[in-house]
Formats: C-alpha cells, sequence, structure tokens
C-alpha cells in the first residue's frame, strides 16, 4: 500500500486539476491576476449591496454601471481588446490585444463575483463593438471604438423582442426606407444597458434584416429599465421605436445581406457573446465551491462540522467535478478558438453544459448552506443561483443550443 509524501503539496479546489497553472501562459495569467485584483478591491465590497438594490457610492445603478465601464476601460483595457483586427482603431489609446484565452479568464475572474458584472463586459465587447467592427462603415468605427474602448461611452445591442425570444427571425421590428434615411418603429426587450449612447438595432427592412446605429436622444427612440430578480447589479431595459427617423449613415453597411443569410450578422455576435458565457460561469461556480467549502469547515451540527459528513462531501466532490470539467470545456473552446476552428455548434454545446453544470453547482451550494443563503447579506452562492437561472434563458435557451447541436449531428431540422 502506497501513502503520499509528506512534503507533496495539498491539492486546492480552486484550481483541482491545476488548468491555471499548466495551460494558461504567463500572459494569461498576467491578465487573471490583474482582474481579480480589481474585482476583489473594486467591487466585492460593494456587490451584496448592489444587489440588493443599492447604489452607493453612485447616484442610481445607471451611473453605477458607467463609472464601473470605466473602469473596465481605463484600468483593465477589456472592451473589444480581443476582437481581431481591431487595433487600428485603437492603437493611439495604448490598446493592447488580449488572446482568446485571456479574455475568456477575464471573464471568469469577472463572474466569480457576479454575472451582470460579466454580463456589462460580453455585451459592450462581444456584441457590440464587434458588430460595429465587423458590419459597420470607417466612419461608424471611427467615431465609436475608441471611446466604447475607453468605457467613456456605453453601447446596447437589440435582437430580442417579446413575442422573439429565440426565434429572432419573428422579427416585427421594421425599418422603412425614407428620403435620406430609414423610419424604425417596434420594441425590444431584456436589453442590457438600454440607456447606452448607441443601441446596435435589428430591424427587418424590405430585403432583409439589417443593423443599425441608433444614439442615445434620437426622436422617437425611448427606454425603460425594468425591475428584475436576477442581474440585480446592472440593468436591463425594455427599448421602443416609434417613427424613429436616423439618417442613412446609420445603417451598418456590412449587415446587408441577401435573404435568407440576413440573420447571419447578428447571429455572429451572439456566438462571440456565448464564448464568454462559455468562461463566466465557470466563475460562478467555483465561487460557490469556495464558499460551500469555506463555511461546511466551519459550521458545526450535531457536534461536527459539516465537512465531516459523507452526504457533504459526496455533493462537494460533485460541485467540484461540474466546476473542472466546465473549465476543461473553457479551455478548449478557447484552443479552438485561437485556432480559427471554433464553430456556433461548438458554443452552442458548450453554453448549454457549462451553464447547466454551473447552476447545479449553484443550488447544491444552497442546499448546504444555511437559510439566509437567500437574504442579500450573508452568502454570495444565492445571487449566482439566481443570475445562473437567467443565463440559462438569456442568448439561446438550454433547449434551442440543444436543437442546434442536434441538427448538426443528425442532419435533420426540428425547430
Amino acid at each position: 500500500m502506497t501513502t503520499l509524501a509528506k512534503t507533496e503539496k495539498k491539492i486546492s479546489a480552486g484550481d483541482f486539476y491545476r488548468l491555471d497553472e499548466l495551460f494558461l501562459s504567463d500572459d494569461d495569467r498576467l491578465v487573471r491576476d490583474a482582474v481579480r485584483e480589481f474585482v476583489k478591491k473594486e467591487v466585492f465590497p460593494h456587490i451584496s449591496g448592489w444587489d440588493s438594490g443599492k447604489s452607493a457610492p453612485y447616484a442610481n445603478h445607471e451611473e453605477l454601471v458607467r463609472a464601473t465601464a470605466r473602469k473596465y476601460g481605463q484600468q483593465l483595457s477589456l472592451f473589444g481588446a480581443s476582437i481581431e483586427g481591431i487595433e487600428p482603431y485603437l492603437s493611439h489609446l495604448n490598446f493592447t490585444p488580449l488572446s482568446h484565452t485571456s479574455y475568456g479568464v477575464a471573464m471568469r475572474e469577472i463572474e466569480y463575483c457576479d454575472t451582470s458584472l460579466r454580463s456589462l463586459a460580453s455585451v459592450q465587447s462581444s456584441l457590440c463593438m464587434f458588430a460595429i467592427f465587423q458590419f459597420g462603415s470607417e466612419e461608424q468605427k471611427k467615431k465609436w471604438l475608441p471611446a466604447l474602448f475607453t468605457g467613456e461611452a456605453l453601447a446596447c445591442f437589440g435582437l430580442t423582442e417579446p413575442q422573439g425570444g429565440s426565434d429572432p427571425g419573428n422579427m416585427l421590428t421594421k425599418a422603412k426606407k425614407v428620403s435620406g434615411g430609414w423610419v424604425l418603429d417596434g420594441n425590444k426587450a431584456w436589453i442590457t444597458n438600454g440607456f447606452a449612447d448607441v443601441a446596435v438595432v435589428w430591424a427587418r427592412t424590405e430585403e432583409g434584416i439589417r443593423g443599425f446605429l441608433v444614439e442615445k436622444g434620437t426622436a422617437g427612440f425611448t427606454y425603460r429599465n425594468e425591475e428584475k430578480w436576477a442581474l440585480r447589479a446592472g440593468v436591463a431595459s425594455s427599448l421602443s421605436f416609434s417613427g424613429c427617423e436616423v439618417p442613412d449613415s446609420a445603417l451598418m453597411p456590412g449587415t446587408v445581406q441577401k435573404k435568407p443569410h440576413d440573420l447571419k450578422c447578428p447571429l455572429r455576435c451572439l456566438s462571440e457573446a456565448r464564448y464568454s458565457i462559455i468562461w463566466g460561469v465557470v466563475g460562478a461556480a467555483r465561487a460557490c465551491v469556495d464558499e460551500t467549502l469555506r463555511y461546511s469547515g466551519e459550521r458545526k451540527l450535531f457536534g461536527k462540522a459539516l465537512a465531516c459528513k459523507q452526504e457533504t462531501q459526496r455533493r462537494l466532490v460533485l460541485m467540484l467535478n461540474d466546476t473542472e470539467n466546465a473549465q476543461l470545456v473553457a479551455l478548449q473552446l478557447a484552443r479552438l478558438k485561437e485556432r480559427k476552428a471554433l464553430s456556433h455548434v461548438h458554443i452552442s454545446l458548450g453554453k448549454y453544459n457549462n451553464v447547466n453544470k454551473a447552476l447545479n453547482v449553484a443550488q447544491t451550494a444552497c442546499e448546504l448552506l444555511s437559510a439566509d443563503v437567500f437574504t442579500f447579506d450573508a452568502f454570495h452562492s444565492g445571487r449566482h443561483m439566481r443570475n445562473l437561472n437567467v443565463v440559462k434563458k438569456y442568448e439561446g435557451t438550454h433547449e434551442i443550443h440543444q436543437l442546434i447541436v442536434g441538427r448538426e449531428i443528425t442532419g435533420e431540422q426540428a425547430f
């Protein structure tokens, strides 16, 4: 019978398979450490209060989001940093590109604290800056990309509609061509940061679905922030367009695609954002594992710490197993993305897998922690569970991602 040498290092649940040590580059680890330190100092001290509805030290949640965006942009240089080819528009701003792995690690470290603050980074970078860079005119790129990179401007992505959900082809928002421009009419729902300075809005024209940049304050464009029970540190809005006239220069020329390919542009943006989710939810799961481990070692029940109980250990191992498996998926998809071999189908299975595992971890954490896990102040795992239930629905529901993968492996369309 062999025994472990006394000098062997104890394996940490925080990185059980030593994946960061073995698979992250020195640059990846620098990004990890910088974002981790930023989150620890700037966000963790406030996150429970922000989740409970407070916004101090800011006047309201809109100001909270704007201040956080400026910090992301100016202290961490996160926005748009992994978009290949964007450098010419940002080189005068001390821009340093990030690998797709580094960007994923940054999303993981932010969501270790809170999903809504990772969503802020994902929407600004992977949805809006990606859309403007890929499909915008030179004038649009020069105007918006530098301001969005520094966080001095915010953008939102207006695709989802109340009746559409996971079927963006069921879009009712219309853009009618008029002399010198377009008139938009319709509604968008569950839009992160709908109060932003510019909205990337998708609308149906007679020739197909197109993307427009609509600036805040444009006549006929209004927004309303929603009350919600998850992602409470962020802002979600409904957008309304009623006789909203924009100039021809608002159309993103790269979105002019022939039917039935006119949805490919917004769906490409969604693939970028879903990649962020795949990494981010690993952070939420890790946070729940760490919190539950600490608690089970401290809480005594019937004279013994919970960590001494077989059932507690069994469930902790299941949580750890799901978290480490999700991390392996994120790393593999990063490898594929670096090699330009990542398909939207890979992303669908990755989102389905990782969100499912992270949500299982969070729910188990809430079962093992004491009842005040459902208050705002005692624990973080209850917040992660609420947030992950939304992540399971947004940017493609679990069911839709299953059907996307099912179509790929069977060759049959089921939706």
